[in-house]
């Protein structure tokens, strides 16, 4: 790589951060942990993306971690997110997948290698614009791939008769996490269309997807089974994957019991990409 200025990565400042990811016309005001960040580091960027219903303080302390270890970390914040949860009926999942790819861009300007990391929505996400343009890794930690519920086949009805639904509080057996957590209590049923279509869009183009991977799962996890790790593993097209299994996380890995074991899983992983595709480099 060439020479670093730290600098370098300081040119987004955090009225940028929120022109960009904050709240939109006809959305409410940010909700305290609903505000996206950026901590500026060396040439490596990691986009840190939250998950469904969730906020980007759910990413937060990868972040923090990250940065404190030279990267460049951007938290993004999805639409509809953050906010209030009738936010969410405004939204498509077009809309979350623009500001994935706007975010990614967005460190493509500003670092010489870029990472995808995302929790549960966030990772699939993630796969999404992998398949479009390839980061130089990818990290995916506790996403479904698919729904199983019989009531989605009448999700048409449902969605008029019920409009909303209740949220059960996160799976989160770390107390502090627990007390600080910030996604929405309850969401309406317009946006899991948006979410069984992001599914379905991520899952036809696992294939594609050839950079290398690193998939975090939680055997724990009553949200998303480890069934559906195993799914995205088998069918992402990358030759160069990895899946890491946590035992007694919930499903909000990056705040919960084994956050530093998922967090030093993600260096490791980040690491050895860049000294591979480094020294791949030197030898041309």
């Amino acid at each position: 790589m060439a020479s670093w200025d730290r600098r370098d990565a300081t040119r987004l400042s955090q009225e940028e951060v929120l022109a960009r990811w904050g709240p939109h016309a006809g959305e409410g005001p940010l909700r305290p942990g609903g505000e996206p960040f950026f901590f500026p580091g060396g040439p490596i960027g990691v986009l840190l993306i939250h998950g469904f219903t969730g906020a980007p303080h759910e990413m937060r302390r990868l972040g923090v971690f990250l940065a404190d270890r030279g990267m460049t970390a951007l938290g993004i914040r999805l639409p509809g997110h953050g906010t209030r949860p009738e936010d969410l009926r405004q939204v498509t999942w077009r809309d979350w997948a623009e500001a994935v790819a706007m975010g990614a861009e967005t460190l493509r300007e500003r670092c010489e290698r870029v990472f995808l990391c995302g929790l549960s929505l966030g990772g699939v996400l993630a796969l999404y614009e992998a398949a479009r343009r390839p980061p130089d890794g990818l990290i995916v930690m506790a996403s479904p791939y698919r729904i199983r519920d019989i009531r989605l086949h009448f999700l048409w009805l449902l969605k008029r008769l019920i409009p909303n639904v209740g949220k059960p509080s996160p799976e989160l057996r770390d107390p502090e996490a627990r007390a600080e957590q910030v996604s929405y209590s309850w969401y309406p049923l317009t946006a899991v269309e948006e979410l069984l279509h992001v599914l379905r869009a991520a899952a036809a183009c696992l294939p594609q997807v050839r950079c290398p991977a690193l998939l975090i799962y939680s055997r724990s996890d009553r949200t998303v089974p480890p069934d559906h790790g195993w799914a995205i593993y088998h069918r992402l097209g990358s030759p160069d994957k990895t899946i890491h299994w946590l035992v007694h996380s919930g499903h909000v890995i990056p705040e919960d019991i084994e956050r530093e074991e998922a967090f030093e899983q993600i260096e490791r992983f980040i690491r050895r990409v860049v000294e591979r595709k480094t020294r791949v480099e030197a030898e041309r």
